[in-house]
């Protein structure tokens, strides 16, 4: 799995990009590298737009995510809104567990499969979505 970071410390907001494979190792890595980045603030709401990834997450794949992710040792430590951005009933599926077994241990996570309603939830305004910028640039 490749992923991009980009802070926006004007809007509070971290947008993390994802390409290739999610699995559990994987995920577990990108999670503590976004930790890690200098550019990470625990005060911004984060975006994870996974609709470009391919999910290979088992069920209980997605609950040790959930558990990665709660206090008292987060590996995203961040008492923000995380939205997860997806695309494909299977992976907004594990999304939708992401979220009630996240929230089950206080973590504010959202599942989306569109921008909008992503952008509405963290109530903030997205940078432009990359992917209408690539259907703009392709006509």
């Amino acid at each position: 799995m490749r992923t991009t970071r980009k802070a926006f410390p004007l809007k509070d907001l971290i947008v993390v990009t994802s390409s290739g494979t999610i699995d559990l190792a994987a995920s577990r890595s990108a999670l503590k590298s976004l930790a890690a980045d200098p550019e990470f603030d625990r005060h911004y709401e984060i975006l994870l737009d996974l609709r470009e990834s391919e999910c290979e997450l088992s069920v209980t794949d997605v609950y040790e995510i959930a558990s990665y992710l709660a206090w008292p040792d987060p590996a995203l430590p961040t008492r923000k809104k995380i939205a997860v951005l997806v695309s494909g009933q299977r992976a907004f599926d594990h999304a939708k567990f992401l979220e009630v077994c996240s929230r089950n241990r206080g973590v504010q996570v959202g599942a989306f499969e569109d921008y909008e309603k992503a952008s509405e939830w963290l109530d903030t305004e997205l940078p432009e979505d990359p992917k209408e910028m690539d259907a703009t640039s392709s006509r």
